[in-house]
């Protein structure tokens, strides 16, 4: 579960429809590569609506919180429904929280890094006509999905 906020900020970005997009375009990309899933979420608890929306892209999930609610409390939520979940954020409370419930947890900064180098490499192996890698077996899916980093 991804803080989409969070990350944009940790790559640099201001919140906006286009940076959201192009948040979405590189993870639905490094999922690919990285045969991974992944859910974003995003506030939208000051312009929301009064149900939460959820969109599909391919392999991620992208989910605009209710009005009222913000993406630390969906996410912390959530964590408790599935404790294997790695959580992306750098907000203290979100990740002390998704710790108490049995998450593992990485920081946006080290997230949005290997996002770059992921796509980065993704790019260079497409460009070469290589298939992308394919992660091998792992004995638990949260350690999985930090190896496919």
């Amino acid at each position: 579960m991804i803080d989409g906020y969070n990350l944009l900020h940790a790559r640099g970005d201001e919140p906006s429809a286009a940076s959201r997009g192009r948040l979405v375009r590189d993870l639905v990309r490094w999922a690919g590569v990285r045969q991974r899933r992944a859910v974003v979420v995003f506030d939208a608890w000051a312009q929301g609506e009064r149900v939460e929306r959820e969109e599909a892209h391919g392999p991620v999930t992208v989910w605009f919180t209710r009005y009222g609610e913000r993406a630390d409390d969906w996410i912390v939520r959530r964590v408790s429904e599935r404790p294997e979940a790695v959580v992306v954020t750098s907000d203290r409370a979100v990740r002390q929280a998704a710790q108490r419930r049995g998450a593992a947890v990485l920081d946006s900064e080290s997230f949005a890094s290997r996002l770059d180098d992921a796509l980065e490499d993704g790019a260079a192996a497409d460009d070469a006509g290589e298939a992308p890698r394919r992660p091998g077996r792992h004995a638990g899916r949260t350690a999985a999905w930090l190896r496919g980093l």
